[in-house]
């Protein structure tokens, strides 16, 4: 399953604030969610950290899981690679 959000309200409020540096923990927990669906996240950019959330939802054995490895980025958040 994929969708993608334009915008974000808690990312929106973040960085019209100032507050950018506590995205990573609202964001990551996406993945966690995903995990305990025994569900798959791939994801390479979100709202906060660019101009979209990008959401390819998957089960945990899925080859594209591993097509797309995760990794944090330098901003702590957890991403996929394209």
């Amino acid at each position: 399953m994929y969708y993608e959000f334009t915008a974000c309200p808690a990312a929106e409020f973040a960085k019209r604030f100032g507050f950018t540096d506590i995205m990573p923990a609202l964001c990551n927990v996406d993945y966690a969610s995903m995990e305990l669906l025994h569900a798959r996240l791939v994801r390479t950019t979100t709202c906060a950290n660019g101009c979209k959330c990008d959401y390819t939802i998957c089960g945990n054995q899925d080859p594209y899981v591993k097509e797309h490895p995760e990794y944090r980025d330098e901003n702590g958040y957890r991403r996929n690679r394209e």
